[in-house]
C-alpha cells in the first residue's frame, strides 16, 4: 500500500513539473468579446437639404447624414439613448428640431431607423 501511494505521489509531482507556467495574473479563461449590434440610420428625402441631420448614441456624436445618406454604427448590445437632431447650418431653418428615444438591442441585431420630417417635426421611424 505504501509503495502505490509513493508510485502515484511521484506521477502527480512529475506531471505538475510538465504543466506550463502562467506568469502572476493570467487566466486560463479569456474574457468573451463584447457582445454588439448595429445601428443602420438613414435620412428622408423630405428632411430639409440645408440642414445635416446629427446622430447621437448616448449623448455622444457618432456621424452626420446628408441628403439620401445614411450611416451604419456598430454599438454595444443593451439598452441605448438614441438621438437625431438638425445642425444649424447657413440656411437651414430647422434648426435645433431633435427626435430621440430609448432602444434595446439584442446581441447580433440590426436595427433600422429613418429620420424623417413631418408637419415641422423631426422624428426616428423604425424600418422594417
Amino acid at each position: 500500500m505504501r509503495m502505490l501511494i509513493l508510485l502515484a505521489s511521484l506521477y502527480l509531482c512529475l506531471g505538475l513539473s510538465q504543466a506550463d507556467e502562467k506568469k502572476p495574473g493570467e487566466s486560463e479563461l479569456q474574457p468573451a468579446p463584447e457582445a454588439m449590434a448595429q445601428l443602420v440610420i438613414s435620412r428622408d428625402r423630405k428632411v430639409p437639404k440645408a440642414c445635416t441631420v446629427e446622430l447621437l448614441v448616448e449623448e455622444k456624436p457618432v456621424a452626420q447624414l446628408q441628403v439620401g445618406k445614411s450611416a451604419s454604427l456598430e454599438v454595444p448590445a443593451g439598452t441605448l439613448y438614441l438621438r437625431a437632431r438638425l445642425k444649424p447650418a447657413d440656411n437651414c431653418d430647422a434648426a435645433g428640431l431633435a427626435s430621440s428615444q430609448s432602444i434595446l438591442l439584442e446581441a447580433g441585431e440590426t436595427r433600422r431607423y429613418q429620420v424623417m420630417f413631418d408637419n415641422d417635426a423631426l422624428f426616428l421611424a423604425p424600418q422594417l
